[in-house]
């Protein structure tokens, strides 16, 4: 019996020796990346996969911070600044940490998902982290990413969250081939480095293509603000190439002299152009309604005027069912006449409200 705890003490010694200081869990904190209009972009990707490093290196300090501290703050905040349009997501951890227990060797552990991406439950399963111990087994992770794909035949972006302190780069890239083997061009690789130290910058180099769709960041150079949101949008979006038709309505036919309250006449054609838009579906990403003035009256009041204007042509245009996240509205005033405000009839045709169309070219 003696002989048999000591072994048991000799076995346990060295998984004690993987395991974190503390098991406590950690809650990120996210910081806020500039806003993206959802209207401007359509998905690049429908599934990203966050490959995030829980193991023992995690513990070493950056700016008197655990890096898996940082790690997470960063995964929170991404998920933070990510768009709702309905992405496939997951997070697999390299480590210990997700397991519900913080000794013994590193495993890969599906923390989240996969499911249709959700800041809130994205956030929570992040702050659910016990620990960073043990191993690296990062090409386990890369191998559950690649059975998690099975089935999928779309884009993914896979986006690996490390300090990239590993010492089997070959077992790596074979697994990472295999992947990129199963989904071929539809597999694009985003390394984001937590820590300071350029000892493992060589891993990240042969872990991303740079010919391809891959990309390698540091953590700290995209953590908030608008680098946060440009490496959101350049990993998950594209920008839509819209193509802008205009439709102009006389003031005369809109309102009554130097009102902002819309005619009967006016309601009709609105009508119409609203049908016009609705029929063009999902395709239209930015309308911009403009108001204009002649010179008559002072520059502040035209302006307020044209506003008033162009706000009751989108009030009408969105309760005719069309999104008002997509309409932006602009009060020009006097500011751009197309005739001259020296005759009647000039300052009639300057009198006018311009609304824009911007709908998505169609794919050839």
């Amino acid at each position: 019996m003696y002989k048999n705890s000591v072994r048991n003490l000799l076995v346990a010694l060295p998984l004690l020796a993987l395991a974190a200081c503390s098991s406590t869990p950690y809650t990120p904190v996210a910081q806020q990346g500039d806003p993206i209009d959802a209207n401007a972009y359509t998905k690049k990707v429908d599934t990203f996969v966050v490959l995030l490093d829980t193991s023992g290196s995690m513990k070493a300090e950056d700016g008197g911070r655990p890096r898996m501290f940082n790690a997470e703050d960063w995964t929170a905040s991404f998920g933070n600044a990510v768009p709702p349009m309905d992405f496939q997501s997951a997070i697999i951890t390299f480590g210990k940490g997700a397991t519900g227990s913080c000794i013994g060797y590193g495993i890969a552990s599906t923390l989240y998902g996969p499911a249709t991406f959700d800041a809130a439950g994205f956030a929570k399963a992040l702050g659910s982290l016990e620990c960073a111990a043990s191993t690296t087994p990062i090409a386990e992770a890369i191998d559950a990413t690649t059975t998690l794909l099975a089935e999928d035949t779309g884009k993914t972006a896979v986006i690996i969250v490390s300090d990239f302190n590993w010492n089997d780069p070959d077992v790596v890239m074979a697994s990472l081939a295999e992947l990129k083997s199963q989904h071929p061009n539809n597999i694009c690789v985003h390394t984001v480095k937590v820590g300071s130290d350029m000892q493992h910058d060589a891993m990240i180099s042969s872990l991303t293509d740079a010919s391809g769709c891959d990309s390698a960041v540091a953590a700290s150079a995209v953590a908030s603000g608008p680098a946060l949101s440009t490496f959101v949008a350049s990993t998950l979006l594209t920008p839509k190439v819209l193509e802008y038709t205009a439709h102009t309505v006389s003031a005369e036919v809109l309102f009554d002299f130097d009102k902002s309250v819309l005619k009967d006449q006016g309601k009709v054609e609105l009508q119409k152009l609203g049908q016009i838009i609705m029929g063009q579906g999902m395709s239209v990403g930015d309308i911009d309604v403009v108001g204009h003035t002649d010179s008559v009256g002072s520059d502040a009041y035209n302006e307020a005027l044209s506003v008033r204007r162009a706000q009751a042509v989108k009030t009408f245009l969105v309760g005719g069912g069309i999104s008002p996240g997509i309409i932006d509205v602009i009060g020009m005033g006097k500011r751009e006449p197309v005739a001259s405000n020296d005759t009647a009839a000039g300052r009639s045709l300057n009198r006018r409200v311009d609304i824009l169309v911007g709908a998505q070219k169609p794919t050839k």
